[in-house]
């Protein structure tokens, strides 16, 4: 890979010794001279340049003046920034820092630290680029998923007719808000990375110098624990032991996060399948309705708190995507009664599972308005509602009803609890008519 290397000095023959000494070291430099500096951040735009050689003590405008301009384009912040002096001052070299120098030659240059300085320059440089990489792959795969929420949501004909209006179309808003949380902390942690980054690549600046300086003391003198002293003072000032305690740490949420994400988006695929509808095969309930809660987590976790007791329940041979929109279709109805109420208090639905000799069962209750008594045997009639005109389209439990009995050959009832709310209760088969025993 050809590395762009920009060398700004207001002198000619300097930049011409420069030149010679960067394409005799290496001929993946690609060296492009400047002698104005009021043309530096042209250039390194224009050109995409990876390292700038700067020069401190120039006409017109100063090498500190130039740096602090690069920096104010937040595009340049990973270009590597090299000053060249014959001042020793430390002053002079604290002003560079402040600004964003990135490391400094002393002139006359000796060709091996420059040649030291530019491998830890191109090291650092090539390693801002992967991080840049990485953040804009994680802003593609945002925009792929809000591609894939909007063909979602095209698919809305279809899904009023399977009533995955009502699941998923209504819920579409809360899937959003789901992905949208992971990917901020991982972009959050990301961003973070880059800060730690920085903070490491310092410290290691002190080592550099301070062994650097004791490897020309004969012996450990004062002088020389000196340095020692230094790279100390280096590590407990930028709180080196914590960055990199805190490294793994963030690659693990950043790595949970895209793991959640990738879990939301296969369970609406599961979902929203429509080209597999009679396809069975041995699952397990208890998985189906952890989808499902999944998809409903948004909708009613600031008004509903819902109580799972899952038995542990055998595999039996059903379509769970077919069930899985049978629960949706119940517990949805479940969380809009409940938010109808306009109540001051939380509401409150339970999920249970078991198993009987032949067959598992699937109970759902929820603590809100019931079901008046003069509808409970219409409920799972076609295109039958409770709801205004426009809020329904009286299909989801009957559809949820075609899909156990008729598909599953199992039993669905409905009634209401003594104490006020409805409830649910599914029994399912493990074996479909005509298959196999197990």
């Amino acid at each position: 890979m050809i590395l762009k290397i920009l060398v700004v000095d207001d002198e000619r023959l300097n930049l011409k010794v420069a030149e010679a000494y960067l394409k005799n070291m290496s001929g993946e430099f690609e060296v492009i001279l400047c002698q104005n500096p009021l043309e530096v951040e042209k250039l390194v735009v224009e050109n995409d340049i990876d390292i700038v050689l700067l020069d401190i003590i120039m006409p017109i405008m100063n090498g500190t003046e130039v740096i602090e301009q690069l920096r104010k384009n937040h595009y340049l912040n990973d270009v590597q920034i090299i000053i060249l002096t014959a001042l020793s001052d430390a002053e002079t070299f604290k002003v560079c820092f402040d600004k964003g120098a990135d490391d400094f030659l002393k002139k006359p240059i000796d060709v091996n630290e420059l040649q030291a300085r530019l491998k830890a320059a191109i090291k650092t440089r090539n390693n801002a680029k992967i991080l840049k990489k990485m953040y804009q792959r994680l802003k593609e795969q945002n925009l792929e998923l809000k591609e894939l929420n909007k063909v979602i949501k095209e698919a809305q004909f279809y899904m009023i007719q399977k009533e995955k209006l009502a699941s998923i179309g209504e819920l579409a808003a809360g899937v959003a808000h789901e992905i949208n949380n992971p990917l901020g902390y991982v972009g959050s942690n990301i961003e973070t990375m880059n800060n730690f980054a920085e903070k490491i690549k310092q410290v290691v600046d002190v080592y550099r110098k301070s062994f650097a300086g004791l490897e020309q003391l004969e012996t450990q003198n004062k002088e020389g624990q000196a340095y020692f002293t230094n790279v100390h003072d280096a590590e407990r000032k930028f709180k080196f032991n914590f960055v990199m305690d805190e490294l793994n740490s963030i690659m693990k949420d950043s790595g949970e996060g895209i793991e959640r994400i990738s879990k939301i988006v296969q369970t609406l695929k599961n979902f929203a399948r429509t080209g597999a509808e009679n396809e069975t095969a041995y699952s397990n309930l208890n998985s189906t309705v952890e989808e499902a809660l999944l998809i409903v987590k948004n909708e009613a976790k600031y008004t509903i708190d819902i109580e799972t007791h899952l038995e542990e329940v055998p595999e039996m041979e059903c379509n769970s995507g077919q069930l899985g929109q049978v629960i949706l279709n119940i517990l949805v109805n479940a969380i809009q009664a409940i938010k109808a109420q306009n109540r001051s208090d939380r509401g409150h639905i339970t999920i249970m599972t078991g198993s009987a000799e032949n067959s598992v069962f699937l109970k759902i209750l929820d603590d809100g308005p019931g079901i008046p008594e003069e509808v409970l045997g219409k409920i799972f009639d076609p295109f039958f509602t409770t709801k205004d005109v426009g809020q329904g389209t009286g299909l989801g439990l009957s559809i949820s009803h075609d899909i156990i009995v008729n598909k599953h050959n199992g039993m669905i009832t409905a009634g209401n609890n003594p104490d006020g709310g409805a409830w649910f209760y599914i029994t399912i088969p493990l074996k479909k008519e005509g298959t196999d025993c197990l």
